[in-house]
């Protein structure tokens, strides 16, 4: 919850921001990077930024707070759809696991986000190894 809010609030997105980097930290369980907290402590690993958001707390009834707070549950138990799937896109497009990576397009600070995720190419097909699979404003989750 506490990345969720912090990164939704940096770019600017509000609650569903936070709910799509709280998607993409569930899918990187399920995939297997790891337990929840050791995700949560390789988070700056796979940044796109070079530190983290600041955190910020809200007054406890601020809306986008409580809107964010009331999907936690059912991202952490998956009962909630996964809004980084692409449903826009069919399901050989869009992958099982949805987004494994975030950023905010506008503020790439890392070499290694740009080179390993935005700009990598498959040498055999020429094309993207990780898909925009969601964006909204200057905000993209990629596969």
């Amino acid at each position: 919850m506490e990345y969720g809010w912090r990164f939704g609030q940096s770019y600017g997105g509000g609650h569903l921001a936070g709910q799509l980097v709280m998607h993409t930290l569930a899918n990187r369980v399920r995939l297997g990077w790891g337990p929840w907290l050791r995700i949560l402590d390789t988070i700056p690993q796979y940044m796109a930024e070079n530190e983290l958001p600041p955190l910020v707390h809200p007054p406890v009834w601020e809306p986008t707070f409580v809107k964010l707070l009331s999907v936690v549950d059912g991202i952490y138990d998956g009962s909630i759809g996964d809004m980084t799937r692409g449903s826009e896109f069919p399901a050989a497009h869009r992958g099982e696991t949805g987004a494994l990576y975030f950023c905010a397009l506008n503020k790439i600070e890392r070499p290694w986000f740009r080179d390993n995720i935005l700009n990598a190419v498959n040498p055999i097909t020429g094309l993207r190894l990780h898909k925009k699979v969601a964006d909204m404003n200057t905000f993209a989750a990629f596969d």
